[in-house]
């Protein structure tokens, strides 16, 4: 009996054991996946822009970019897990009771907003406030029934499934054999951020991708990120939405 219950206790303690080791791409494989993110952009910025000559619609054309960059995300994914023959856990897919952690995914985003609230308090101080003319606040600004569907899809779903997959599960995996948890957590949440290409929100993001990087590393998991995700993008598109409708 005592040792069925010591078994017990052992089981309790390590209630999310470190699984299998993640597989990660070595150096050169990981910076061309850094490079394929930085091509896809400038193409489809590129192209943005040349489409904007021949047909000046540009709600249309920021969606059609918006949503390009995420299935070109999916199509560089796939590729990797094809040429790898990696399984969906290697890139952090693994199933967690996510009713169980739904308070700490809260209480982490509760946090996020009341440094990113913070910050936004120091920069109305020093006379800063958002651009009317960035994409984001353009895109989810929008308010009209079809927009706001949308903005819901893009933002509240396949944004946080393809960007979690992307930026936590191969990119922080892959940067934490090289150069440890702390440093590998700053250069990924540094690079999600950055590729927003939004100078404003570029603290915002930063707390919010190093928030996704502590649920990753805790939960080995990417359910919990993308809850997070999802839950912070669909908070902000409604909030730009009632405010700028």
């Amino acid at each position: 009996m005592d040792g069925e219950n010591e078994h017990h206790e052992v089981i309790e303690f390590h209630e999310y054991p470190e699984p299998q080791r993640n597989r990660t791409l070595n150096w050169v494989d990981l910076l061309t996946v850094l490079g394929g993110i930085i091509v896809i952009y400038i193409v489809l910025a590129l192209g943005t822009l040349w489409l904007m000559k021949i047909w000046p619609n540009e709600r249309v054309l920021m969606y059609l970019n918006a949503f390009l960059t995420q299935f070109s995300f999916i199509l560089l994914i796939l590729l990797l897990k094809v040429v790898r023959h990696w399984k969906w856990s290697d890139f952090g897919w693994r199933s967690v009771p996510l009713r169980k952690i739904l308070p700490n995914i809260v209480k982490t985003y509760a946090i996020t907003w009341v440094l990113n609230i913070g910050y936004v308090i120091f920069l109305y101080k020093q006379g800063m406030s958002p651009p009317t003319t960035d994409v984001y606040t353009k895109l989810l600004g929008q308010s009209s029934g079809v927009a706001l569907i949308l903005n819901l899809l893009l933002a509240g779903v396949l944004a946080p499934l393809v960007e979690e997959t992307m930026f936590r599960g191969l990119i922080y995996g892959s940067l934490r054999t090289y150069c440890g948890k702390w440093t590998a957590a700053v250069i990924s949440a540094a690079i999600f951020s950055g590729l927003h290409f939004q100078a404003y929100g570029f603290i915002p993001r930063f707390v919010l991708g190093i928030a996704l990087v502590y649920l990753f590393d805790k939960y080995k998991s990417l359910y919990p990120n993308v809850a997070l995700h999802s839950l912070n993008n669909v908070v902000a598109t409604l909030i730009a939405a009632k405010f700028t409708g």
